[in-house]
């Protein structure tokens, strides 16, 4: 019998580029693109539904993000929400917060270039309350130079 040294649900990320607006992040093998459109991004797999937009809105400053992010997971009527954290990544400062979306989890974001060039909204929505691998494909987003 062979031993694996991996979980059986672990999965194994990719790089997908959205070329309408040069942001890369990992993704799960073997997704399906729903949508790949100025409008947005739309990849899902058995496990994972996960969508990328840009940021509507005109000047939305650092500032604004948590409460804006609270304000969308509200009218999502996401429930269990946790706080709202600040994170940093090397192009981006960000907001996040995990919640229940009906039956499953879900990890809201808001992604603001450091640059000022961009900012996007990400969401995941997945099954297991104890999946960690939501939070390492948001902390994989980069912007093309």
């Amino acid at each position: 019998m062979a031993l694996s040294a991996t979980k059986p649900n672990a999965q194994t990320l990719q790089e997908f580029t959205w070329q309408a607006y040069g942001v890369s992040f990992k993704a799960p093998a073997g997704y399906t693109v729903e949508d790949d459109s100025e409008e947005g991004l739309i990849l899902s797999t058995p496990t994972y539904y996960i969508m990328v937009q840009l940021l509507e809105g005109e000047g939305i400053q650092r500032a604004e993000l948590s409460q804006e992010l609270k304000n969308i997971a509200t009218d999502d009527e996401v429930t269990r929400q946790s706080k709202v954290t600040d994170f940093e990544l090397p192009q981006f400062y960000g907001v996040q917060l995990t919640g229940n979306c009906e039956s499953e989890q879900c990890l809201y974001c808001y992604l603001l270039a450091k640059d000022d060039s961009s900012g996007f909204y990400v969401s995941i929505v997945y099954t297991d309350p104890n999946d960690t691998l939501p939070k390492t494909i948001l902390k994989s987003f980069t912007l093309e130079e």
